[in-house]
């Protein structure tokens, strides 16, 4: 069975809800967890300067996002802890959340992604999103999709 889960997170209601489950599902098969955010890369721009009238806006939004990663992780390793499931955890900076996931599934080694899926139709049905499908299809490990 899987031994090592990667565990994506944005942070959101839906994304809280999976790691809640893939912390019971990691404890249920004996597995360790991998908690991970992706930040996103910025770029320094003139106009978001201009725009917000800082010259120290690009730095502003960068702590903001440590921050809001670092509340993120810790619901992670909190949950883990709760249960006494082995759980690391880690921010990476990148342009493409799909890629920075698949490298860190194999920098981690891990055998199994648990992500959640924020996509949906006009009829309400859960249809999966762009970043999920990109790592289901080019994942070289399974990957289990949350729905809530």
């Amino acid at each position: 069975m899987y031994r090592h889960i990667l565990l994506p997170t944005d942070g959101s209601r839906l994304s809280r809800e999976a790691v809640t489950s893939a912390v019971l599902f990691a404890l249920n098969i004996g597995a360790r967890i991998t908690g991970l955010h992706v930040l996103p890369s910025t770029h320094q721009e003139n106009l978001d300067v201009w725009l917000h009238h800082d010259l120290h806006f690009p730095e502003r939004r960068q702590a903001l996002f440590e921050r809001m990663a670092l509340d993120y992780l810790s619901f992670i390793a909190n949950s883990a802890l709760a249960e006494g499931v082995p759980c690391d955890c880690k921010t990476v900076i990148a342009d493409s959340p799909h890629e920075a996931i698949l490298t860190q599934v194999r920098q981690s080694h891990c055998d199994l992604i648990f992500m959640a899926s924020h996509g949906w139709s006009e009829t309400a049905d859960v249809v999966i999103g762009s970043v999920s499908i990109k790592v289901l299809s080019r994942s070289p490990v399974p990957v289990l999709i949350y729905r809530s």
